[in-house]
């Protein structure tokens, strides 16, 4: 980096992020302290009053009446901009959020460069994805936004065997720290969801071929309230004992969740869940501490759960005699 730009670029970070140390400037501007206190003098010289603190935690801070100029952003720092208010979006417990919200759309309405949007996050959480994964969302996301087709090597959650799929990549959603893509599959002609993983999905090849992208798309319509999940809807009405009754009180689960206290260790719980699979894990997930009263379809196949449960146990079960010949060992 050249020394103007260094210069530059102190004088930002002085304006964004108030007193610096000279051992903090030389890290940020991968330089020496001498050079950071030269480039203070050229700014001196260009009129920024920049007001320094000597001794062992000295440093510099920019002048606050000093007019600033603003440098626009790039477009990969828009995308991230955007990425960041849309995974904001899905943190309900940031209590800030209404202010963080107005004052980016203060920041995006200065922004003169074309806006994308960014993902959709329906759950939050922090996504850990692998280089060749995050390869693929780039390139799924440079087609959408681009509007070209895309061919996938790609393995359904049912399907034996991969196969190649050509698609047209609509909206990049993020649920639960999955990342997927709700494209228009030509082979079902129909709309689907495509997870990027590295057991279902093989290769991401974007071709030359433009598609017009359905004008009356909106994404609500193709995922759920609270998950991908749509149209596999399942009202639970149960009863909830002991620890899991005070657990599950204080957390919102499903929409529209209500709990009545029968007495002080009985909780009736109503809730409405997305997908029969988080359905089945919230209801596994309380033991031998749930009663389930509604649905009765639910209610059998989790009968049938446990009972394949215990038999399972059962047949694996390990003698008494081994167990105390294995204590006698590692005791002795």
């Amino acid at each position: 980096m050249k020394r103007s730009a260094r210069c530059i670029q102190m004088l930002q970070l002085l304006k964004a992020r108030g007193f610096l140390s000279r051992e903090e400037l030389a890290t940020l501007l991968d330089t020496n302290i001498r050079n950071v206190s030269e480039y203070r003098k050229e700014l001196e010289e260009a009129g920024y009053s920049i007001i320094s603190t000597t001794g062992k935690y000295g440093g510099y801070q920019l002048d606050a009446s000093c007019l600033f100029p603003i440098v626009g952003l790039r477009q990969e720092e828009v995308k991230a901009v955007s990425e960041a208010i849309s995974y904001m979006k899905s943190h309900d417990d940031f209590l800030l959020l209404p202010q963080f919200l107005s004052a980016m759309d203060k920041l995006m309405a200065t922004l003169t460069m074309e806006k994308k949007e960014g993902s959709i996050y329906v759950k939050g959480n922090t996504p850990l994805l692998n280089p060749m994964l995050k390869e693929f969302i780039m390139r799924m996301d440079g087609a959408r936004n681009d509007q070209l087709a895309v061919d996938i090597v790609y393995k359904g959650m049912h399907a034996k065997n991969f196969e190649k799929v050509r698609i047209h990549p609509y909206e990049i959603l993020n649920d639960a720290g999955s990342y997927y893509c709700l494209a228009y599959s030509l082979k079902a002609k129909d709309y689907r969801n495509f997870k990027f993983s590295e057991e279902r999905m093989k290769k991401v090849q974007v071709s030359d071929v433009k598609f017009q992208r359905d004008a009356d798309f909106q994404v609500s319509e193709h995922i759920g309230k609270k998950g991908l999940i749509r149209n596999e809807v399942y009202e639970l009405d149960v009863l909830i004992h002991g620890e899991s009754a005070l657990l599950v009180s204080e957390k919102m689960i499903g929409i529209d969740p209500k709990g009545e206290w029968i007495d002080e260790h009985v909780l009736h719980f109503t809730t409405i869940m997305e997908g029969k699979i988080p359905a089945m894990q919230f209801l596994l997930s309380l033991g031998n501490q749930v009663e389930v009263r509604k649905p009765l379809s639910l209610k059998a196949e989790l009968k049938h759960i446990v009972e394949d449960m215990f038999r399972q146990y059962h047949e694996t079960k390990v003698p008494t005699y081994d167990i105390i010949q294995d204590r006698e060992s590692v005791e002795k």
